[in-house]
């Protein structure tokens, strides 16, 4: 696809405008922690404190209050609770399919553009930032030029690669520098393994996993029968195959178990994870990932 202009849809966005204080208020909980105080000085608030997370600074730690209570806790001033949303867009090659649209990368960007036009009108910043092997990192952004800015440069980003998540945490975990919300949209096609390293690795804050899927990536259709080249769309590898209705059931049963590994994921680090078919109204995938039932 590296060359064409992506679909990105647009036209549900006004459609959330009444929607953004469930956002709003999932951002507060994000940042609540455990409130030790309401005390407030001239400047920059001090509204109160949360826990200490590994990752957090040592300056911020309030060592006075660590004498009375040995714990620790961090300051937290009024400006920190703004939000923070980090959206991890997979643009790796898997990401083309299917044939037509929307492809699994063009709902994925229209699914962040969602959520971040939530944030945009209550002028909080966001950052979409599109990942393989690696992360393209894009600034924090804020306020409606920035926003069409935004769509139309994911509506040009050349989706090509493999999907390794391990890699994109260790590059993304130094760069988050506080508490936020990181929303991972991708279809997950990555070792296990790899999954498990990098929600370990972005635990510490509010992490969201949406997996996109195509339903003919669960169930071979009709038309892939008989002997069959397979190439990875993501390798370029290929694999010459006799299709059959074995073969079929062993495919399905494969994808189920990699399915099976990334819910135990998600249940293991008790965090939000969404199975998101690219047939869906972008409108009610949004409303499901900020809280809406």
């Amino acid at each position: 696809m590296a060359g064409e202009k992506h679909k990105i849809d647009t036209s549900f966005l006004t459609r959330l405008d009444r929607y953004t204080l469930l956002l709003k208020k999932r951002v507060a909980a994000v940042h609540s922690g455990s409130h030790i105080s309401t005390m407030k000085g001239t400047g920059i608030e001090l509204v109160d404190h949360r826990k200490y997370n590994q990752g957090d600074s040592l300056k911020d730690i309030d060592w006075n209050l660590y004498a009375r209570t040995e714990r620790l806790y961090i300051r937290r001033y009024e400006e920190d609770k703004t939000l923070n949303m980090v959206i991890l867009l997979d643009a790796s090659s898997s990401m083309v399919i299917p044939d037509g649209t929307p492809t699994k990368y063009e709902y994925a960007a229209t699914i962040a553009i969602g959520v971040s036009y939530i944030v945009m009108k209550y002028n909080d910043r966001y950052m979409i930032s599109t990942f393989t092997d690696n992360v393209d990192y894009a600034r924090a952004r804020k306020g409606r030029n920035e926003f069409l800015r935004t769509i139309d440069n994911l509506s040009r980003i050349s989706v090509n690669g493999e999907t390794k998540l391990a890699d994109c945490a260790d590059s993304a975990y130094p760069r988050i520098k506080t508490k936020s919300m990181v929303l991972i949209i991708s279809d997950f096609l990555d070792d296990l393994d790899s999954i498990r390293y990098a929600v370990r690795r972005l635990s510490r804050h509010e992490l969201v996993l949406v997996q996109l899927y195509d339903e003919t990536e669960i169930n071979l259709p009709e038309s892939v029968d008989g002997a069959i080249k397979f190439v990875d769309s993501e390798t370029n590898k290929e694999l010459n195959i006799v299709v059959g209705p074995q073969f079929k059931k062993e495919y399905a049963a494969e994808y189920a178990r990699h399915m099976a590994g990334l819910e135990k994921i998600a249940y293991d680090f008790q965090i939000p994870y969404f199975r998101v078919n690219v047939k869906n109204q972008p409108f009610d995938t949004v409303l499901r990932i900020i809280g809406e039932r």
